[in-house]
C-alpha cells in the first residue's frame, strides 16, 4: 500500500525481486565474502581498502538529513541500480541510489541492511545499532581461496586420514 502511493517516477526506479533472485543474491554475497559476521565490523575481513563509519540513530527524525547527506557525499551516480537486502524476511529491492537515498529512513527501519552495486566495488551496511558502514574499493581474491582449497586437496590426498571440516 506504501509503494502504491508512491510518486509514478519513484516507482520506476524500485523492483521487487522474486524468491530466485534472493536466493541468488544471498549466496553471492556468501560466496564473494562480501559481510563478515559481526554488526559492528561488517566488512573485517579487508576485502575493501577503504571503510568509512557513520554513527546514527534512525528512530530519531532529526537525524535523517544527515544520514542522506553522508549517503549523497559517497559520490555514487544517482542513476546506479543497487540491490538491497535485509536481515529480515523481506523480499530484495533492486533501485536507483537516488532512491535508496531518498528511503533511506524506510530501508534503514528493517533492521540490517545491506545495499550494493552488482560490481560489488562498493557496499553500505546498516546495523540496526545506529551504525552505518561504507566499504569500497573492492580488494577481494577469489583466487586466493581457491589455493588454499588446492592446498587442502592436496594435503588430503597425501594424508587420507586428514579430517578437515571444509572437505
Amino acid at each position: 500500500a506504501e509503494f502504491d502511493a508512491l510518486p509514478e517516477t519513484h516507482k520506476a526506479q524500485i523492483f521487487f525481486l522474486d524468491t530466485t533472485a534472493r536466493k541468488f543474491l544471498y549466496e553471492f554475497i556468501d560466496h564473494a565474502c562480501l559481510l563478515s559476521d559481526g554488526g559492528w565490523a561488517p566488512f573485517s575481513y579487508k576485502n575493501y581498502k577503504i571503510i568509512e563509519e557513520f554513527e546514527h540513530a534512525v528512530d530519531l527524525q532529526e537525524n535523517i538529513p544527515l544520514l542522506k547527506k553522508w549517503m549523497y557525499n559517497r559520490s555514487i551516480p544517482f542513476g546506479n541500480y543497487v540491490f538491497v537486502l535485509t536481515d529480515s524476511n523481506e523480499q530484495p529491492l533492486l533501485m536507483t541510489w537516488k532512491m535508496a537515498i531518498k528511503y533511506a529512513f524506510d530501508l534503514f527501519l528493517i533492521g540490517d541492511t545491506l545495499i550494493f552495486d552488482p560490481t560489488i566495488n562498493w557496499a553500505v551496511y546498516n546495523y540496526h545499532e545506529g551504525k552505518l558502514f561504507f566499504a569500497k574499493d573492492n580488494i577481494y581474491d577469489p583466487s586466493e581461496m581457491e589455493r588454499y582449497v588446492q592446498e587442502l586437496n592436496e594435503r588430503k590426498k597425501k594424508y587420507p586420514q586428514f579430517r578437515h571440516p571444509f572437505l
